[in-house]
């Protein structure tokens, strides 16, 4: 598993280095083609609408300490700060990504870490109101991804509320088939490095509450593209 993480962690350090923003949210296309105010603004608009979500949901999150998990170069960190948390831990395991978001988040509420583990160590049990992860444990294998899912619950306090997108297959037809038969080499090259991986709900709700979690809702989400089914999971961490 180690090995693992090492290969994501190296991946992740050379996107950070060649383009961080692009890397962290490709909307806008590759070669610096982001705007540091729409990237900075595109994170809290999608903060609000999870925030609105969980409203819905009946489940607003304490505004205390959120932690940003794969925060790349801080797009959502900076976006939950500015949404009114009082603390707002970013860690992401690549050093390139944690160099641009110290430099372009300019937020005293914000903090970044470097978390090169298979865990969160340091982050320390039942802290976090918060937990808010997107776009991220869909790059590594689902022996990594389970482990952080854990982890969330661990470190989330009483009645918190961990939030995390995740794929589950590709979609029905011939790109779903093509996803499925191309050898994973190929697919790491059309993919400019950024590998996919895909859990279905069945098993990702049975692992929330074997760790101590309640899933409040499985929603429909876009966030992994068009070729993959994907799922945004609100979840509660028992009291």
């Amino acid at each position: 598993m180690r090995s693992q993480l090492t290969d994501v962690a190296h991946r992740w350090t050379a996107l950070g280095d060649e383009d961080p923003l692009w890397a962290a949210l490709t909307n806008a296309g590759k070669g610096g083609r982001w705007d540091v105010g729409e990237f900075l603004r595109s994170g809290r608009i999608e903060v609000d609408a999870v925030l609105t979500l969980l409203s819905r949901r009946g489940v607003s999150p304490t505004m205390g300490t959120a932690l940003d998990f794969g925060c790349g170069p801080g797009r959502l960190t900076a976006g939950l700060a500015a949404a009114g948390f009082v603390r707002v831990i970013g860690v992401d395991l690549s050093p390139t990504m944690l160099a641009k978001a110290s430099e372009i988040v300019d937020d005293r509420r914000c903090e970044f870490l470097l978390n090169d583990g298979t865990d969160l160590t340091s982050i320390p049990s039942g802290t976090v109101d918060l937990v808010y992860t997107c776009r991220v444990l869909q790059h590594m294998s689902p022996t990594l991804s389970h482990g952080y899912i854990r982890e969330f619950l661990r470190i989330a306090a009483p009645g918190a509320i961990v939030v995390f997108q995740l794929p589950s297959e590709p979609v029905d037809g011939p790109v779903g088939i093509v996803l499925k038969l191309l050898p994973t080499a190929v697919l790491n090259r059309l993919r400019k490095g950024m590998q996919m991986h895909g859990t279905g709900p069945a098993v990702v709700t049975r692992l929330v509450a074997a760790a101590g979690g309640v899933t409040v809702s499985i929603e429909e989400d876009a966030s992994a593209g068009p070729r993959w089914r994907s799922y945004l999971y609100v979840v509660r961490a028992m009291s």
